[in-house]
């Protein structure tokens, strides 16, 4: 949560309303190895239950997934409403919130940029692995998903190998690495009600792309049912945060162009 706190941010904490950070919580849940494990182990479907073991800090995770619940089976919105309002707060008497509850989000360095690009760099890599049949080259990934860098703009997805772009190549795809692994980091710390941080956690898994692609198309599905039940019942439409984050940044930029 940062420190710095505007008129709009006090309005969500006086009404229990959730911030951005509060919805990539829920959207690293959803990629975490640890949760997605701890979620087969409670609903009776783990094949390799001595696979447990090795897990690093198994019992957090199991709290963590006995407060959060089943984060696959509904869209954020109705997740929020009906458990993350009252992870992060408790309501008073008089009907406002106070922002204490079985979890609070950490004040720390880790900015909303950070859990958009390494959202965005896990689930690009799931698709595009899925589509193509084939790993994806990080370099390649991170052309693909825009990640901020001089060496993004010298070159494109389809460039060929060459000697002249080895540098770039070979620098991206070493940026991407660490954003991958800071993207699992926050995942695993956050199946263990750290959130966000990038602190190294050694929890013996890795990201399951596969996987990851399966749970985003059925979110894909549960957002689109969600987005016609709201548009029937004539409420407003709910923006990811990471495509809110996105549209800022578009107009940002068309803003900067035209001065």
């Amino acid at each position: 949560m940062k420190n710095n706190q505007n008129i709009g941010d006090m309005h969500r904490l006086e009404h229990g309303l959730h911030f951005d950070e509060h919805e990539f919580f829920y959207e690293y849940l959803l990629i975490s190895p640890s949760y997605q494990m701890a979620h087969q182990f409670m609903t009776a479907n783990i094949k390799d239950a001595a696979k447990l073991e090795s897990v690093a800090h198994w019992d957090k995770v199991l709290q963590t997934y006995a407060i959060c619940g089943d984060v696959y089976s509904m869209p954020f919105l109705k997740w929020w409403d009906s458990t993350g309002r009252k992870i992060f707060y408790t309501q008073q008497t008089d009907g406002t919130y106070l922002p204490q509850g079985s979890f609070n989000l950490l004040t720390n360095k880790v900015n909303v940029l950070t859990l958009v690009k390494g959202f965005l760099l896990v689930n690009n890599k799931s698709s595009t692995e899925r589509f193509e049949g084939k790993r994806i080259e990080n370099w390649r990934l991170g052309v693909e998903s825009n990640v901020p860098s001089k060496w993004t703009q010298q070159l494109k997805r389809n460039s060929k190998k060459t000697h002249d772009n080895l540098e770039a190549r070979t620098t991206l795809g070493i940026l991407v690495s660490k954003k991958l692994k800071e993207a699992l980091y926050l995942a695993e710390n956050a199946a263990r009600s750290e959130f966000p941080s990038i602190t190294p956690v050694a929890s013996g898994l890795e990201f399951d792309y596969d996987h990851i692609y399966e749970i985003g198309k059925s979110m894909s599905q549960l957002f689109l049912q969600e987005w016609d039940a709201r548009t029937t019942a004539g409420l407003g439409f709910h923006k990811p945060a990471v495509v809110k984050k996105y549209q800022r940044s578009k107009r940002q930029i068309k803003r900067f162009s035209l001065k």
